[in-house]
Protein backbone atom coordinates (compact mmCIF):
# COMPACT_ATOMS: atom_id res chain seq x y z
CA UNK A 1 0.00 0.00 0.00
CA UNK A 2 1.28 3.47 -0.82
CA UNK A 3 1.64 6.17 1.81
CA UNK A 4 -0.61 9.25 1.75
CA UNK A 5 1.10 11.97 -0.25
CA UNK A 6 0.20 14.79 2.12
CA UNK A 7 -1.10 15.56 5.60
CA UNK A 8 -4.42 16.57 4.00
CA UNK A 9 -4.70 13.16 2.37
CA UNK A 10 -3.75 11.47 5.64
CA UNK A 11 -6.43 13.41 7.51
CA UNK A 12 -8.88 12.39 4.82
CA UNK A 13 -8.03 8.75 5.51
CA UNK A 14 -8.65 9.28 9.22
CA UNK A 15 -11.99 11.01 8.60
CA UNK A 16 -13.10 8.15 6.35
CA UNK A 17 -12.16 5.61 9.01
CA UNK A 18 -14.04 7.63 11.61
CA UNK A 19 -17.13 7.64 9.41
CA UNK A 20 -16.85 3.88 9.12
CA UNK A 21 -16.81 3.60 12.90
CA UNK A 22 -13.24 2.33 13.07
CA UNK A 23 -10.95 3.19 15.95
CA UNK A 24 -7.73 1.78 14.51
CA UNK A 25 -5.93 2.06 11.22
CA UNK A 26 -4.11 -1.13 10.21
CA UNK A 27 -1.97 -0.95 7.08
CA UNK A 28 1.14 -2.55 5.64
CA UNK A 29 3.59 -0.51 3.57
CA UNK A 30 6.82 -1.29 1.73
CA UNK A 31 9.90 0.36 3.17
CA UNK A 32 11.97 0.14 -0.01
CA UNK A 33 10.48 0.91 -3.43
CA UNK A 34 12.35 -1.95 -5.11
CA UNK A 35 11.71 -4.58 -2.41
CA UNK A 36 8.53 -6.54 -1.70
CA UNK A 37 9.89 -8.48 1.26
CA UNK A 38 10.65 -5.65 3.72
CA UNK A 39 7.41 -4.28 5.11
CA UNK A 40 6.17 -2.19 8.02
CA UNK A 41 2.70 -2.90 9.39
CA UNK A 42 1.10 -0.18 11.49
CA UNK A 43 -1.54 -0.38 14.19
CA UNK A 44 -2.54 3.26 14.62
CA UNK A 45 -5.13 4.71 16.94
CA UNK A 46 -7.56 6.98 15.10
CA UNK A 47 -7.89 10.36 16.86
CA UNK A 48 -11.30 10.95 18.39
CA UNK A 49 -12.77 14.01 16.64
CA UNK A 50 -14.45 15.07 19.90
CA UNK A 51 -11.39 14.76 22.14
CA UNK A 52 -8.22 16.73 21.59
CA UNK A 53 -5.29 14.62 22.80
CA UNK A 54 -2.77 16.60 24.89
CA UNK A 55 0.24 15.02 23.19
CA UNK A 56 1.28 12.67 20.44
CA UNK A 57 1.64 9.01 21.28
CA UNK A 58 4.79 6.99 21.88
CA UNK A 59 5.58 4.27 19.36
CA UNK A 60 7.05 0.78 19.44
CA UNK A 61 8.55 -1.16 16.53
CA UNK A 62 8.33 -4.93 17.03
CA UNK A 63 10.91 -7.17 15.34
CA UNK A 64 9.94 -10.88 15.42
CA UNK A 65 12.56 -13.63 15.60
CA UNK A 66 13.33 -16.47 13.21
CA UNK A 67 17.14 -16.86 13.09
CA UNK A 68 17.26 -14.42 10.14
CA UNK A 69 15.73 -17.26 8.12
CA UNK A 70 12.15 -16.11 8.53
CA UNK A 71 10.31 -13.23 10.16
CA UNK A 72 6.68 -14.24 10.78
CA UNK A 73 4.66 -11.12 11.41
CA UNK A 74 1.59 -13.19 12.18
CA UNK A 75 3.44 -15.38 14.70
CA UNK A 76 3.32 -14.89 18.45
CA UNK A 77 6.27 -12.44 18.35
CA UNK A 78 4.70 -10.07 15.82
CA UNK A 79 1.17 -8.72 15.62
CA UNK A 80 0.10 -9.99 19.09
CA UNK A 81 2.98 -8.10 20.71
CA UNK A 82 2.21 -4.92 18.76
CA UNK A 83 -1.43 -5.12 19.79
CA UNK A 84 -0.42 -5.69 23.42
CA UNK A 85 1.28 -2.29 23.30
CA UNK A 86 -1.47 -0.70 21.22
CA UNK A 87 -3.98 -1.52 23.94
CA UNK A 88 -2.06 0.86 26.21
CA UNK A 89 -2.12 3.71 23.71
CA UNK A 90 1.10 3.12 21.81
CA UNK A 91 1.22 3.53 18.06
CA UNK A 92 2.53 0.07 17.25
CA UNK A 93 4.44 -1.24 14.26
CA UNK A 94 5.75 -4.64 13.16
CA UNK A 95 8.85 -4.75 10.97
CA UNK A 96 9.37 -7.60 8.54
CA UNK A 97 13.07 -7.18 7.88
CA UNK A 98 15.43 -8.90 5.43
CA UNK A 99 15.49 -12.69 5.98
CA UNK A 100 16.81 -15.61 3.93
CA UNK A 101 13.42 -17.10 3.05
CA UNK A 102 12.12 -13.93 1.40
CA UNK A 103 14.92 -11.53 0.48
CA UNK A 104 16.85 -11.62 -2.80
CA UNK A 105 20.11 -13.55 -2.49
CA UNK A 106 22.79 -11.62 -0.67
CA UNK A 107 20.43 -9.03 0.80
CA UNK A 108 20.10 -10.73 4.18
CA UNK A 109 23.76 -10.33 5.05
CA UNK A 110 24.44 -7.98 7.94
CA UNK A 111 24.17 -4.99 8.05
CA UNK A 112 21.17 -5.13 5.64
CA UNK A 113 18.57 -5.79 8.39
CA UNK A 114 20.03 -2.87 10.37
CA UNK A 115 19.29 -0.60 7.43
CA UNK A 116 15.70 -1.92 7.41
CA UNK A 117 15.25 -0.91 11.05
CA UNK A 118 16.85 2.47 10.47
CA UNK A 119 14.56 3.04 7.49
CA UNK A 120 11.55 2.13 9.65
CA UNK A 121 12.52 4.73 12.26
CA UNK A 122 13.09 7.40 9.61
CA UNK A 123 9.74 6.58 7.97
CA UNK A 124 7.89 6.90 11.24
CA UNK A 125 9.62 10.20 12.00
CA UNK A 126 8.79 11.47 8.51
CA UNK A 127 5.09 10.74 9.04
CA UNK A 128 5.01 11.49 12.76
CA UNK A 129 2.37 14.20 12.47
CA UNK A 130 -0.11 12.25 10.35
CA UNK A 131 0.47 9.06 12.34
CA UNK A 132 0.18 10.93 15.67
CA UNK A 133 3.61 9.74 16.88
CA UNK A 134 6.00 11.49 19.23
CA UNK A 135 9.15 11.03 17.15
CA UNK A 136 11.38 11.34 20.23
CA UNK A 137 9.67 8.38 21.89
CA UNK A 138 10.17 5.48 19.50
CA UNK A 139 11.09 2.17 21.14
CA UNK A 140 12.48 -0.87 19.33
CA UNK A 141 11.51 -4.32 20.64
CA UNK A 142 12.91 -7.61 19.41
CA UNK A 143 12.73 -11.33 20.07
CA UNK A 144 15.58 -13.81 19.47
CA UNK A 145 17.10 -12.79 16.10
CA UNK A 146 14.86 -9.71 16.22
CA UNK A 147 16.40 -8.91 19.61
CA UNK A 148 19.87 -9.28 18.08
CA UNK A 149 18.80 -6.85 15.36
CA UNK A 150 17.51 -4.33 17.92
CA UNK A 151 20.53 -4.82 20.18
CA UNK A 152 22.98 -4.36 17.32
CA UNK A 153 21.08 -1.32 16.09
CA UNK A 154 21.01 0.18 19.59
CA UNK A 155 24.80 -0.23 19.73
CA UNK A 156 25.56 1.21 16.27
CA UNK A 157 22.84 3.74 15.36
CA UNK A 158 25.28 6.64 15.75
CA UNK A 159 28.15 5.14 13.78
CA UNK A 160 29.22 5.56 10.20
CA UNK A 161 27.74 2.12 9.54
CA UNK A 162 24.18 3.40 10.07
CA UNK A 163 24.20 7.20 10.09
CA UNK A 164 26.71 7.24 7.25
CA UNK A 165 24.58 4.89 5.18
CA UNK A 166 21.54 7.18 5.40
CA UNK A 167 23.54 10.39 5.16
CA UNK A 168 21.59 12.07 7.95
CA UNK A 169 22.21 13.41 11.42
CA UNK A 170 22.72 10.50 13.78
CA UNK A 171 20.28 11.92 16.34
CA UNK A 172 17.24 11.19 14.15
CA UNK A 173 18.16 7.49 14.11
CA UNK A 174 18.33 7.04 17.88
CA UNK A 175 15.54 5.03 19.53
CA UNK A 176 14.26 6.03 22.95
CA UNK A 177 14.79 2.52 24.31
CA UNK A 178 15.40 -1.10 23.30
CA UNK A 179 13.45 -4.09 24.63
CA UNK A 180 15.52 -7.23 24.08
CA UNK A 181 13.69 -10.48 24.76
CA UNK A 182 15.76 -13.72 24.80
CA UNK A 183 18.21 -12.15 22.39
CA UNK A 184 21.48 -13.34 20.88
CA UNK A 185 24.08 -10.75 21.85
CA UNK A 186 27.38 -12.63 21.48
CA UNK A 187 27.97 -14.71 18.34
CA UNK A 188 31.26 -16.09 19.69
CA UNK A 189 29.38 -17.47 22.68
CA UNK A 190 26.61 -18.84 20.45
CA UNK A 191 28.98 -20.63 18.08
CA UNK A 192 30.69 -22.33 21.02
CA UNK A 193 27.31 -23.27 22.49
CA UNK A 194 26.08 -24.69 19.18
CA UNK A 195 29.10 -26.99 18.99
CA UNK A 196 28.03 -28.75 22.16
CA UNK A 197 24.27 -28.45 21.81
CA UNK A 198 23.01 -29.68 18.42
CA UNK A 199 19.53 -28.45 17.45
CA UNK A 200 17.37 -28.08 14.37
CA UNK A 201 19.21 -24.82 13.72
CA UNK A 202 22.67 -26.40 13.73
CA UNK A 203 21.52 -28.98 11.20
CA UNK A 204 21.33 -26.28 8.52
CA UNK A 205 23.61 -23.51 7.38
CA UNK A 206 22.12 -20.42 8.98
CA UNK A 207 25.39 -18.47 8.99
CA UNK A 208 25.93 -17.94 5.27
CA UNK A 209 22.84 -15.73 4.75
CA UNK A 210 23.95 -13.59 7.72
CA UNK A 211 27.75 -13.49 7.40
CA UNK A 212 28.41 -14.73 3.88
CA UNK A 213 30.22 -17.78 5.25
CA UNK A 214 29.20 -20.96 7.04
CA UNK A 215 32.19 -20.61 9.38
CA UNK A 216 32.96 -16.91 9.81
CA UNK A 217 36.20 -15.99 11.63
CA UNK A 218 36.11 -14.70 15.18
CA UNK A 219 36.65 -11.07 14.16
CA UNK A 220 33.52 -11.20 11.97
CA UNK A 221 31.50 -12.76 14.79
CA UNK A 222 32.67 -10.05 17.17
CA UNK A 223 31.89 -7.30 14.67
CA UNK A 224 28.30 -8.58 14.58
CA UNK A 225 27.99 -9.06 18.33
CA UNK A 226 26.25 -6.24 20.24
CA UNK A 227 28.19 -7.10 23.39
CA UNK A 228 31.39 -6.16 21.54
CA UNK A 229 29.92 -2.99 20.00
CA UNK A 230 28.08 -1.59 23.03
CA UNK A 231 29.05 1.91 24.16
CA UNK A 232 27.62 4.60 26.40
CA UNK A 233 25.68 5.82 23.33
CA UNK A 234 23.19 2.97 23.67
CA UNK A 235 19.69 3.99 24.74
CA UNK A 236 18.20 2.50 27.93
CA UNK A 237 17.82 -1.27 27.58
CA UNK A 238 15.25 -3.73 28.96
CA UNK A 239 16.39 -7.36 29.01
CA UNK A 240 14.39 -10.53 29.60
CA UNK A 241 15.14 -14.23 29.11
CA UNK A 242 14.44 -17.67 30.55
CA UNK A 243 17.08 -19.61 32.50
CA UNK A 244 16.02 -22.85 30.82
CA UNK A 245 16.48 -21.52 27.27
CA UNK A 246 18.07 -24.39 25.38
CA UNK A 247 18.52 -22.59 22.07
CA UNK A 248 19.98 -19.18 22.92
CA UNK A 249 21.36 -19.54 26.47
CA UNK A 250 20.44 -16.94 29.06
CA UNK A 251 24.14 -16.14 29.43
CA UNK A 252 23.71 -13.82 26.42
CA UNK A 253 21.35 -11.67 28.48
CA UNK A 254 23.50 -11.83 31.62
CA UNK A 255 26.68 -10.91 29.77
CA UNK A 256 25.04 -7.97 28.05
CA UNK A 257 23.65 -6.80 31.39
CA UNK A 258 27.17 -7.01 32.83
CA UNK A 259 28.52 -4.99 29.89
CA UNK A 260 25.84 -2.33 30.25
CA UNK A 261 26.55 -2.10 33.98
CA UNK A 262 30.26 -1.64 33.34
CA UNK A 263 29.86 1.13 30.76
CA UNK A 264 27.02 2.98 32.51
CA UNK A 265 24.07 2.39 30.17
CA UNK A 266 20.71 2.43 32.02
CA UNK A 267 19.16 -1.04 31.92
CA UNK A 268 16.79 -3.45 33.59
CA UNK A 269 17.28 -7.23 33.49
CA UNK A 270 14.78 -10.01 34.25
CA UNK A 271 15.71 -13.69 34.19
CA UNK A 272 12.79 -16.08 34.60
CA UNK A 273 13.22 -19.66 35.79
CA UNK A 274 11.03 -21.16 33.06
CA UNK A 275 9.99 -20.16 29.58
CA UNK A 276 12.43 -21.84 27.22
CA UNK A 277 13.15 -20.08 23.93
CA UNK A 278 10.31 -18.27 22.21
CA UNK A 279 7.99 -17.58 25.14
CA UNK A 280 6.88 -14.31 23.47
CA UNK A 281 4.00 -12.96 25.59
CA UNK A 282 4.38 -15.86 28.02
CA UNK A 283 0.99 -17.37 27.27
CA UNK A 284 0.28 -20.99 26.43
CA UNK A 285 1.06 -21.42 22.72
CA UNK A 286 -2.12 -23.30 21.86
CA UNK A 287 -4.53 -21.89 24.44
CA UNK A 288 -3.35 -18.34 25.17
CA UNK A 289 -6.77 -17.37 26.46
CA UNK A 290 -6.31 -19.62 29.52
CA UNK A 291 -4.73 -17.29 32.06
CA UNK A 292 -3.94 -20.16 34.43
CA UNK A 293 -1.58 -21.62 31.82
CA UNK A 294 0.50 -18.45 31.55
CA UNK A 295 4.11 -18.64 32.71
CA UNK A 296 5.83 -16.24 35.10
CA UNK A 297 7.82 -14.98 32.12
CA UNK A 298 4.58 -13.31 30.94
CA UNK A 299 5.40 -10.62 33.47
CA UNK A 300 8.07 -9.18 31.21
CA UNK A 301 5.39 -7.21 29.36
CA UNK A 302 3.96 -5.22 32.31
CA UNK A 303 7.49 -4.76 33.62
CA UNK A 304 8.60 -3.39 30.26
CA UNK A 305 5.63 -1.03 30.13
CA UNK A 306 6.59 0.42 33.52
CA UNK A 307 10.20 0.70 32.32
CA UNK A 308 9.02 2.67 29.27
CA UNK A 309 6.56 4.77 31.30
CA UNK A 310 9.43 6.11 33.40
CA UNK A 311 11.29 7.10 30.22
CA UNK A 312 8.24 8.64 28.56
CA UNK A 313 7.18 10.48 31.72
CA UNK A 314 10.17 10.92 34.06
CA UNK A 315 7.91 12.52 36.65
CA UNK A 316 6.41 9.06 37.29
CA UNK A 317 9.73 7.86 38.68
CA UNK A 318 10.81 9.02 42.11
CA UNK A 319 14.03 7.26 43.11
CA UNK A 320 14.16 6.41 46.78
CA UNK A 321 17.00 7.78 48.84
CA UNK A 322 19.47 5.27 50.15
CA UNK A 323 18.66 5.03 53.89
CA UNK A 324 22.17 3.81 54.69
CA UNK A 325 23.89 6.95 53.45
CA UNK A 326 22.82 9.00 56.47
CA UNK A 327 23.50 6.40 59.16
CA UNK A 328 25.80 7.57 61.92
CA UNK A 329 28.51 5.25 63.20
CA UNK A 330 27.59 3.49 66.43
CA UNK A 331 29.34 5.02 69.42
CA UNK A 332 30.67 2.57 71.96
CA UNK A 333 30.16 3.24 75.66
CA UNK A 334 33.70 3.25 77.04
CA UNK A 335 32.44 3.18 80.65
CA UNK A 336 30.84 -0.25 80.13
CA UNK A 337 34.13 -1.54 78.77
Amino acid sequence: MCLPKSNREAKGVCRQLQKEGKCMRIETIRLWEDRKDVELTMFLHIPDPLLQAPARKPAVIVCPGGAYQTCPRHGNEGDPVAMAFAIDGYQAFVLEYSVASKAPEGLTRLPAPLFDLGKAILTIREHAKEWDVDEEKITIAGFSAGAHLCSMYAATWHTELIAGHFGCEAAVLKPMAALLIYGLHDYVLQEAYNDGHPSFLTEQDINTPIFGSAHPPKEVLEACSPICQATINMPPVFLAAAADDGLVPAMHTLRLAEKLQSIGVPYECHLFQYGEHGFALGRNLFEPYKQELAHACAQWLPLAKVFLMHLISPETLKPEENPFLNLQPVQRDSKKE
